[in-house]
């Protein structure tokens, strides 16, 4: 391995950075790529008030072999809150995939790992990257080593585009009133937020200042770009029991669809032709951007579906209509909520939760009782 070296990325890498995001789209149905425009340090501040990008170099030819991201922030285990580490962005560039560096990342990742800031991470493989998930199966068949990780299939992670194809009639759950943020109304926002991902496991935690529009708190995400008005609420007797945010994330980070494949590459066209006809959004074309945003952090009091179903609507014609064509919202397939969207028409994604941790992390794993996972799609 010494062809290689492994160190700290650095803002004089960002556009490496980026390109190996660019040039290696995740593998699917719809193949898309994911950009980090203007810098790929907006992101990684998203997914954690602590980040550790590592850069894989190729030491002959000077060449971004790979890039790896490990974060930390606040979160839910077993509904106390602790530091909750995150996997994120492995991505190795196609004349270098072997199983070899992806044990070279391994190796790095258990000596940032020796710090102690956490236990436990999660990470989320989508279900087309065969060849990620074939890699990880690979390594855990090895004997146990303290510096390869262990990955612990946690179920399906849903994650579809709902399509806006029409305006459909409000809702309002009995007792309620919907409305939108406002910076009065912070404080029991994040009450909502932190009493209901309490009861989700790797759930985030939230602090006032992640909604004030300064740096938030240290050790907290910087929520780019979500303000107050952006979260849609319910409440009840003067008290907020239901939150969903509509976040745009489009300044910083963009899915590029690269190319069509199976049945959807022979049906788009004419897809496309009838969604022209009735008004609906079409398939973007090859090197086109997906237009949309991220339906984040729903937090309902006593999983009350007919809240968030009230939010969901809300939030979709306030969208209808305009420059997006979908949103996304990321939810287990174990949530008693992840039925919200039944009556919505989805282009399913889905991706396989997996929690992380090194052997000598396997009593904190062992310890995990059976609450629903929940993560941010939007912080991934």
């Amino acid at each position: 391995m010494s062809r290689f070296t492994v160190e700290p990325a650095v803002p004089q890498d960002d556009a490496d950075l980026r390109r190996l995001f660019a040039a290696n789209p995740m593998p699917g149905e719809i193949e898309v790529a994911f950009h980090r425009d203007p810098s790929y340090f907006h992101t990684t501040a998203v997914q954690g008030g602590f980040a550790q990008v590592f850069l894989l170099r190729d030491c002959i030819t000077g060449a971004a072999a790979g890039v790896g991201t490990r974060a930390t922030r606040p979160g839910y285990l077993n509904g106390e809150v602790r530091e909750v580490g995150y996997l994120a962005d492995l991505r190795l560039d196609a004349p270098y995939r072997s199983g070899l560096l992806f044990l070279e990342a391994f190796r790095t990742l258990a000596t940032l790992h020796a710090d102690g800031r956490t236990s436990l991470y999660f990470t989320v493989i989508a279900e087309g990257n065969r060849g990620a998930r074939e890699a990880l199966e690979g390594i855990s068949r090895l004997r146990p080593r303290a510096d390869l990780p262990c990955y612990r299939d946690l179920g399906r992670l849903l994650s579809p585009a709902v399509n806006l194809l029409g305006r459909k009639p409000p809702l309002t759950p009995p007792g309620c009133e919907l409305g939108r943020g406002t910076a009065a109304l912070v404080p029991d926002i994040v009450a909502c937020l932190n009493r209901n991902m309490a009861r989700r496991q790797f759930a985030p935690h939230f602090h006032i200042s992640q909604f004030t529009g300064g740096p938030p708190e240290p050790g907290y995400p910087h929520l780019r770009d979500l303000h107050p008005h952006d979260v849609y609420v319910a409440v009840r007797d003067g008290r907020v029991v239901g939150v969903l945010a509509r976040w745009d994330q489009s300044r910083y980070k963009q899915t590029v669809v690269t190319a069509y494949h199976g049945r959807l590459s022979r049906l788009r066209p004419w897809l496309n032709v009838g969604a022209a006809l009735l008004g609906w959004p079409r398939y973007p074309a090859p090197g086109q951007p997906v237009r949309s945003v991220y339906a984040a952090f729903p937090a309902i009091d006593d999983d009350d579906g007919a809240i968030l179903g009230a939010l969901v609507r809300a939030l979709y014609s306030d969208l209808v209509g305009g420059r997006h064509a979908y949103f996304l919202l990321g939810l287990h397939a174990r949530d008693p909520l992840a039925t919200v969207l039944d009556d919505y028409s989805v282009t399913p994604f889905a991706g396989r939760l997996c929690a992380v941790h090194f052997p000598q992390d396997a009593p904190a794993f062992a310890l995990l009782d059976d609450r629903v996972p929940f993560v941010e799609l939007a912080m991934l």
